[in-house]
């Protein structure tokens, strides 16, 4: 069977969810004009929906769960994943 981005994205949020790891939604902010930093503790497409235009970095937590989908869009856009503490 061959899945989809979609169906992989879709997979891990379900898994989260019974994990119980999302919680109520995370401030997003931008520092620098070129930065976005996600406070999440995953880190997923729907957490950086519509905010990567013009951002160079994404900044999140050190021991944040980053989604394949979110880390397929950093690479097509050439954006660095920065996790600290």
């Amino acid at each position: 069977m061959t899945y989809t981005e979609h169906d992989v994205e879709r997979i891990v949020l379900e898994v989260i969810r019974r994990l119980g790891l999302l919680g109520s939604p995370q401030p997003v902010a931008f520092t620098g004009g070129n930065e976005l930093t996600v406070t999440d503790r995953v880190v997923t497409m729907r957490s950086v929906e519509g905010k990567l235009a013009g951002v160079v970095r994404l900044v999140v937590p050190h021991r944040a769960v980053v989604t394949p989908a979110v880390r397929d869009e950093l690479n097509d856009r050439q954006i660095e994943l920065v996790r600290k503490s």
